[in-house]
């Protein structure tokens, strides 16, 4: 028999349960049982449906994890803005290459499974995240006079190559942060 798990927050546990079930979700896709994610933290299975409920609640609960940008914006902000612009835009490049890979991965798994309808959260087409914008702005901070672009365009075009660099039906080759900031901004920058 599965030992009681310690009292937690219903928020803690439910976060504590997403924090197992995401590999198990990348491996298994909609395979995945409730069975598995229990034996992975060490719960009981009973646990997992008073957090959830359900299966499909659990998975619908690690989408919406893996689509919170909140973490990836904590790294774009932690990014050292003493760096060059190239620096400090590759280093917010690789966060965000890694940030749609988990997406696109959990994404990629459950549509191969035959998961229904859309996945992740419902936001109108071509519509950024405003945080993750937000973060590159300042990244790019007073050297945005250095762009004969505007700001935000440079940051469209960053983020367009990298979910092209990451994303298995558009890539046409794995291009790294360094790559794609040098296209970007050898694209964009004022001429000396």
């Amino acid at each position: 028999m599965t030992p009681r798990a310690p009292a937690m927050h219903p928020d803690d546990r439910r976060s504590a349960i997403v924090d197992v079930a995401l590999p198990l979700l990348r491996e298994h896709g909609a395979a995945l049982t409730t069975r598995q994610v229990a034996e992975a933290a060490g719960i009981a299975e009973g646990t997992v449906f008073r957090a959830f409920g359900s299966k499909d609640e659990l998975v619908k609960a690690c989408v919406a994890a893996v689509f919170d940008s909140t973490p990836a914006v904590a790294e774009l902000r932690g990014i050292d803005t003493t760096l060059t612009l190239d620096e400090r835009l590759s280093a917010g490049v690789g966060v965000m290459q890694r940030h749609v890979e988990r997406i696109v991965g959990v994404i990629s798994v459950l549509h191969h499974a035959g998961a229904p309808g859309p996945i992740g959260p419902k936001r109108p087409r071509g519509a950024a995240d405003p945080a993750v914008d937000a973060a590159f702005t300042d990244l790019i901070g007073d050297d945005a006079g250095a762009l004969r672009k505007p700001v935000a365009e440079v940051i469209a075009l960053l983020q367009l190559l990298t979910l092209s660099s990451v994303h298995p039906l558009m890539s046409t080759g794995r291009l790294d942060a360094a790559e794609i900031v040098d296209v970007v901004l050898d694209g964009t920058r004022r001429k000396s």
